[in-house]
């Protein structure tokens, strides 16, 4: 018996499998395009907008399978689905060294979205809410950081291999690096509860935090149709695209610091090593406010930081040394997207059919925010800079901070009508 209640929950070897991951294709992909945009454009001759459309149509791409993926998810096996689909972005990251011309990043965009639908935004939080009734904003925090983490070493191999080997030779090695990492490891060990014939973690254990207080309030858990009848969850749905769209600024710092700034590839590379660094530091952060400090406190979190982060970027018109506070302040603010959207979902919906709900709404998300990223590169295309960008940005988080929280605020008065009409 004692031995029983020592042994490790497999909750947390899910969470080693998350976090290789993201040590390996999660960091891997996200770092492919930031420090690659400067030499591709000028080995290719196209515009920045034109490259990065390779983002767009792998966000939109990862949209439309978003809804299969979370069915796939919560009733095949989980590690197969996820095993498949991380050999999928192994082979579309290793391809990309391999295009002469910039219409053939397209296919790899096409095929690393759908291999991400099912290891990504949707995936993490759906695996993670099956296994954990208890710390599931700081588990997911944690994760997500480490993913950031795994970014900021990317983007320093990937600009050193650009430097010494070339883009090409850069994206063969960061494949293989990313296969070894992410592959053996999901295989192994991803499963879900019913294939281990276990509850999920803290599923008996009670906790008087904020935590447990915002599991109390999801009590009434959703189903589809309820969720969708519900204003408040529109409102909410709104925030969330907003924070995609919004959260896209940051991804062209690099480019911003090299094409803007006129500085060298491995400046730029420090620039999104700072906004990694930040939003490393940011994923755990609010996933411990969401947890001890409630869902409002962490919107309200993301909006000082990502205004204060911008409006410091100015002063590197003056001074380049300035992007590097400015982009770690930014940082700080960046994983709302990725940490606290969910959260906010979860809140509303509760974890019933949480999977099914956050999968919809992820796939708007995605095409809006993700298909529109492209056209944060017009700023630089079409006025010969990032400014009007970058107060888009401080705008967009103030209006989704403010309809998360009126969002939050109509939840608690339906979840006390609950209450009422139960006594």
């Amino acid at each position: 018996m004692k031995n029983e209640k020592t042994k490790m929950h497999y909750a947390w070897k899910i969470v080693i499998a998350c976090i290789l991951m993201k040590l390996g294709t999660g960091g891997a992909c996200a770092a492919a395009v930031g420090n690659f945009i400067t030499p591709i454009v000028q080995d290719l001759g196209c515009k920045v907008s034109q490259l990065t459309m390779f983002t767009s149509i792998q966000a939109i791409s990862m949209a439309l399978l978003y809804t299969t993926a979370a069915r796939m998810i919560t009733t095949k096996k989980v590690g197969l689905v996820i095993g498949i689909s991380s050999v999928l972005e192994v082979i579309g990251l290793a391809l990309m060294g391999t295009y002469q011309t910039v219409q053939m990043f397209y296919f790899s965009g096409a095929m690393i979205g759908i291999a991400q639908a099912f290891t990504g935004f949707v995936s993490i939080p759906i695996l993670l809410n099956m296994w954990f009734r208890k710390k599931n904003g700081t588990v997911l925090g944690v994760v997500t950081a480490v993913g950031t983490a795994a970014t900021i070493l990317y983007t320093l191999l990937s600009a050193k291999l650009i430097t010494d080997l070339g883009w090409r030779n850069a994206y063969f090695i960061m494949a293989a690096m990313s296969a070894v990492i992410t592959i053996p490891a999901v295989f192994a060990l991803i499963r879900s509860p019913k294939e281990m014939g276990c509850e999920p973690y803290g599923a008996s254990e009670k906790e008087d935090t904020q935590e447990e207080v915002s599991a109390a309030a999801s009590t009434h858990s959703l189903t589809k149709k309820q969720a969708f009848q519900l204003p408040l969850l529109y409102i909410a749905w709104t925030a969330c695209v907003l924070y995609s769209y919004a959260c896209g600024v940051s991804g062209y710092a690099t480019n911003f610091a090299t094409i803007e700034l006129k500085q060298s590839i491995n400046f730029g590379a420090a620039v999104g090593v700072f906004s990694n660094l930040g939003g490393t530091l940011s994923s755990v952060i609010v996933g411990k406010i969401n947890d001890r400090r409630g869902v409002k406190a962490g919107l309200l979190w993301g909006g000082i930081t990502t205004a204060l982060g911008y409006l410091t970027m100015f002063l590197s018109f003056q001074n380049p040394i300035f992007v590097y506070p400015a982009m770690f302040i930014v940082g700080l603010g960046n994983s709302m997207y990725m940490v606290q959207c969910p959260l906010l979902a979860r809140n509303i919906v509760g974890s019933g059919h949480y999977s099914e709900i956050w999968s919809l709404m992820m796939m708007v998300n995605s095409l809006i925010g993700g298909g529109l990223y492209a056209s944060i590169g017009l700023f630089y295309d079409k006025f010969g800079s990032y400014r009007g960008a970058f107060i888009m940005g401080i705008v967009l988080y103030a209006v989704a901070g403010v309809l998360g929280a009126i969002s939050i605020n109509q939840n608690r008065k339906l979840q006390a009508r609950f209450q009422n009409a139960d006594i």
